[in-house]
């Protein structure tokens, strides 16, 4: 089991590894502070790093190969995010799974829906430089991830559109942008559908609920199927 982000979201996948009976890989961007409780200011995540992307998946691959067993790639928030991209860049790695849990798919659009003082645009721009050009090659790769499902990968995409997920995190995980609009071009290039499931859980809960049931393949929520013609189905996304 592969997570990134660094010490919060490995904090967060350790009991569930461990009960699951998998190796807990866990990826931190050498200039990430944020180690422990009380630290949160010196928190650096990668972006998008290709450098870090690469480095981190040499890293999968050979303890992939010396453990065996399936390879889950496995992200809530910005790890989901983490976890999506790596996997897309880095099709190489062939993960029996991707797990993305209330995160997004776009950072160009998560940028761009930032105002310039926002902490997280100011994190974002602060390790990209915030031109366009620099989150698109950050980004999650489409193609990327189409080649993973054609060649096998399971990809499970979960996000809430609670109130409250909405409220606390102003649409990010939730509106058309986040996630929808990425799954809904993915169809396309794929010509067959694509399944999310939409929760109205809290953030983060149903991998803190019900992470054991979706390792088991049964994800929580509605499955809503994004058809390959590019619609973006109704339940979608939040209101």
């Amino acid at each position: 089991m592969v997570t990134t982000g660094g010490w919060p979201y490995c904090l967060q996948l350790q009991t569930l590894a461990r009960r699951e009976h998998y190796t807990l890989a866990c990826g931190r961007y050498s200039k990430d502070g944020y180690l422990g409780f009380g630290l949160r200011s010196k928190r650096h995540l990668d972006w998008g790093d290709p450098a870090y992307l690469a480095a981190f998946a040499q890293q999968v691959g050979e303890l992939h190969r010396k453990i065996g067993g399936e390879l889950v790639l496995v992200g809530v928030s910005y790890s989901g995010f983490g976890v999506a991209t790596l996997a897309s860049h880095h099709p190489e790695l062939r993960p029996s799974r991707v797990i993305v849990i209330d995160s997004f798919l776009d950072l160009v659009a998560r940028r761009q829906a930032l105002p310039p003082t926002h902490p997280t645009a100011r994190e974002i721009d602060a390790e990209t430089g915030g031109s366009v050009a620099a989150l698109q090659a950050r980004n999650v790769d489409l193609k990327g991830l189409a080649r993973l499902i054609r060649a096998g990968t399971s990809l499970t995409v979960i996000w809430s559109i609670s109130t409250s997920e909405q409220a606390e995190f102003a649409g990010a995980t939730c509106d058309r942008t986040a996630n929808a609009a990425t799954l809904a071009a993915l169809a396309q290039a794929l010509d067959r559908p694509v399944t999310a499931w939409i929760t109205h859980s809290r953030h983060g809960h149903d991998l803190w609920d019900r992470g054991r049931a979706i390792i088991a393949g049964h994800p929580p929520g509605q499955a809503i199927s994004f058809p390959p013609d590019g619609q973006i189905p109704a339940g979608a996304i939040c209101p």
